[in-house]
Order: C-alpha cells, then structure tokens, then sequence
C-alpha cells in the first residue's frame, strides 16, 4: 500500500508541474520567439583584419554599416545587398536555383510606375507590382495580369520615351534625344524596371508624396524631401533598384542555369503587343540610403558573360552577351523603307528607335576595368563561397562592378535646397574614378557617374508652383515621377493594407 501510495503521489505531482509548465507557456506565447537558425556566413575580403566583414547568407537586408573606413568594406557591404535581396521568397527554393522562376525579395518591391499612379492619387497596397490602372491600358490582350505577381516590362531603353510603350516614362537621367536602347547578341533587346523598397513606399505613402502638389506643399513650409536613412543592426533605409533584362530565346539552352531567370510579360515596341517571355538579369543597380551615407550607397552587378572584362579573355562557352569578337555591321530596314546599318564601333548607340525598326546586336565593351585591388578579389573570394555553399546557385555567375561611397557625407539639407546638390566629388570614393555597368551606361560609360547625374534629382513638376520645379531630390528621379489630379488638388491616402 505505501508503495501504490508513493507511485500515485509521483503521478500528481508530475501532472501539477507539467499542468503548470503548460499554463506558464501559454500565458508567455505572445512573446515567445523561436532560436534563429544558424544561416551560412563566411568572411569578406578585407584589406585589414580590422576592417573583415562577415557575409550571412540569408534575406535580411543590412540597413548601414558600423562605418565606412576602406573601399572593401564598401564592396563587402554591396554582397550582402546582393546576397540579400536576391533571396528566394519560396520556402522551399535555395539560393539562387537554377530555372527557378520564382520571384526573389526584390523583384517584390513596387515598381515606380505603380507607387506614382497618374493624376497623383494614393497608390495600391504594398505588394502590388502591376495596378489596375496600367492594366486596363492592356485589357484587350487575352494575357492574364495578376496584381502581385506578375513582371511588366515595358522599358526598352533607360533613357528615351520613345524606346517606352503607352506613355510609360522612365523619366531618367541624361543624354536624351537619341536611340540608347541596347540589342543583346541573340537579337533581342534589353529590358529595364525601376523597384523601390518598403521604406521608400512607406516615406512616399505617409508623407503623400505620391502627389506632385504635396512634394510643393511641403517644401513651400521649409520641409526638405529626405528619404529614410538605414541604421546598422536596425530598420533598412530607401532603396531603389534599377534592374537590366536579357530576353530568352532558347530556353532549353544549358546557358540560362547559369542566370537568374524570371517570367514576364513585355510589350514589343516595334509590333505594340504584348506576350509572354522569360527574361535573364544581366544588370543590376543598388542605391541604398544610410545613416553612414545620407548621400547614398551606390552598387552595381552584372553577369560575368556581358563583355569581355580584360583583353584578350577567352570568349565563353556560350558567347558574350553584348560582345562578338566577329562582329560584322547589321542592315537594319526600318517601317518608312528606308535602311540603316548598325556599326561594330563598340559602345555605339544605335541609329534608329526601336518603333521604327526591329532589334540588332549592338557591340559594348568595358571602358574602365573593373577594380583590380579590392572589386577583383572580393568577387573572387564570393563567387567562391557562393560556389561552396550552394553549388548550383546562378548567383556565383555575378561580379560587383563597383560601389561609390563618401568618406565626407553630406547631412541631409534641413530646408529645400535647388538641384543640382552641391556634392564634394572628391570625397566620393570608389574602385574606379568613373563608375559605369555596361547594361544601363553602355553609351556613357567614360563620362557620367552615379551621383554626377543623381545629383541633378529633382521633385516632380507641378505648373502651378515652377519656381520650385528644381528642388532637390534627395538623389533619386523615382520621386520627380509624382503627378497631380487634372483638378489642381490633392488627395489624402487612405491605407489599404500593411507589409
């Protein structure tokens, strides 16, 4: 008896504790966080071991470093950009799979012509990457558009409305008034999106600065237009991405295992339809606004294939993508009958607009190398980790070009300022004086900048209030692309949904 007395005595008290353990987690379960997993992460080149960054291999874009004291940690710093927002946004996806089509974090962002709706009213929720009112501007095509997953793509050149389709203005930097769209060896052209990230749509949202009247409203009361800064270890900052698209024509090509690949719907600037295609990146732009460097972190990608990177590199297995050591000059016969030829001069733009005729290989070369110091290695040294951790990953197929960066920042303006920002360009430091990808500066590649063009930003145009059409940008053109109601007043935002 004293022993069935003692087991039963155990038994309660087993089920008190374990009755009370339960009724303590639930209580804590709102504050209850799960242990993070351990994510890849390797060391960054880095010229001084007291300078080394450490690389994580995950999706958590890096709002700042602790500072910035050395051209490699500039470089180290626009990896983990990469790394970062190329991460897959499906569970069950890796790093850079071959084939996957699959949207990555930043091809999620909002798109600039969605956040900047016509007339200037409040653009859709976040997440939405086509609106309502661009698709209806397609509604007789029998293509299906989802709001918040499919890629529209209807820049065929970076600078020029008439390369775009349906009044979609890029509304870029110089040089206008000619053809600069660029014709990739396989006889398509490139295509080109604008994406901006959630702190930049929720700057723009918040403030109304969707609207043109409200970007005058606000800088006539003294209030500068400064976007987001990113914080070390903190929130992220404004980041506008500007991306470079290579059509695909042969998918079964083993070729495109070694690019990211995205599905998308374009619009044919020579036939004016639209259909349905897999697009490669061959390009990519990161500009990036922190608290180390208000006047933003400027990083360029592009895929090792585009050009020839130094002379007399072997030509890849499967060719360059915008270079042919036996270029011969096209014959190009344009709608008005009359023919023109495109040259093998390289980094040439073409002589006609893309409405006029139809696409030819443009030859484009590398005009400044590519940093041999710090750019080179640290490609090396993340290709290769890339290359260990995930075998098969396309991203290992991508090099930094290179990242400018301030060793004196310029503090945000405290009352508006006229464009253009008067920048110390000596204190803008990077691997190369001039800083050039030859899939979005492939005609300007030995003459303009980043910042030499972005400091020319402006807010956007409003014909009432012209005295303050040239108020300074804060560095980014997206924001001058705001319009205004036809009816001269602006409309307050009401929030449609959260991130």
């Amino acid at each position: 008896m004293k022993l069935l007395h003692f087991k039963i005595t155990i038994l309660i008290s087993l089920f008190v504790i374990g009755w009370l353990s339960l009724r303590n987690t639930s209580s804590q379960s709102a504050t209850y966080q799960k242990i993070a997993t351990v994510d890849n992460s390797c060391d960054c080149y880095s010229t001084s071991p007291l300078t080394k960054i450490v690389i994580n291999f995950n999706g958590n874009v890096p709002g700042d470093l602790l500072s910035f004291t050395n051209q490699s940690q500039a470089n180290c710093f626009a990896w983990q950009e990469f790394i970062s927002l190329n991460w897959p946004t499906t569970k069950s996806a890796s790093f850079g799979d071959p084939g996957d089509t699959n949207p990555v974090a930043w091809e999620t962002y909002m798109p600039e012509n969605v956040l900047f709706q016509p007339e200037g009213v409040p653009p859709p929720e976040w997440g939405t990457l086509v609106s309502e009112e661009y698709a209806s501007k397609f509604k007789t095509s029998r293509l299906q558009f989802n709001p918040s997953k499919t890629k529209l793509l209807t820049f065929a050149a970076k600078f020029d409305v008439k390369d775009t389709v349906k009044g979609l203005n890029p509304n870029q930097a110089a040089p206008f008034g000619k053809p600069n769209w660029l014709g990739a060896q396989n006889k398509t052209n490139v295509w080109y999106e604008i994406k901006l990230n959630y702190d930049y749509y929720k700057f723009v949202v918040d403030n109304g600065y969707y609207n043109a009247i409200t970007q005058h409203d606000s800088v006539r009361n003294g209030v500068p237009i400064n976007f987001p800064q990113g914080v070390y270890n903190g929130k992220v900052g404004a980041i506008e991405l500007k991306a470079a698209w290579m059509e695909v024509d042969t998918p079964s090509s083993a070729k495109w295992k070694q690019y990211k690949l995205s599905n998308a719907i374009v619009m044919d600037p020579y036939t004016g339809k639209l259909r349905n295609t897999t697009v490669a990146l061959v390009g990519l732009h990161i500009l990036h606004k922190t608290q180390n460097q208000p006047t933003w972190v400027w990083a360029t990608f592009e895929h090792i294939d585009n050009v020839p990177d130094v002379a007399n590199a072997p030509t890849p297995t499967y060719g360059y993508n915008f270079y042919n050591a036996n270029c011969t000059p096209t014959q190009v016969a344009l709608k008005n009958g009359k023919t023109v030829t495109v040259p093998c001069t390289p980094n040439t733009p073409p002589p006609y607009y893309l409405s006029e005729g139809r696409v030819a290989p443009i030859q484009v070369t590398r005009v400044n190398s590519i940093d041999p110091e710090d750019a080179v290695p640290i490609n090396t040294r993340m290709q290769n980790n890339i290359k260990t951790f995930y075998p098969n990953s396309v991203f290992q197929y991508y090099q930094l070009v290179d990242v400018i960066w301030s060793q004196l920042p310029i503090p945000d303006p405290t009352k508006p300022i006229q464009a253009p920002q008067n920048i110390n360009a000596s204190s803008m430091l990077s691997g190369k004086a001039i800083v050039a990808n030859t899939t979005m500066e492939s005609y300007v590649q030995d003459s303009n900048t980043c910042y030499s063009c972005h400091k020319y930003s402006t807010i956007a145009d409003y014909s009432k209030d012209t005295i303050n059409n040239n108020v300074f940008g804060d560095f980014s053109f997206a924001i001058s692309a705001a319009q205004y109601p036809k009816n001269g007043s602006a409309m307050k935002f009401k929030k449609k949904g959260k991130k």
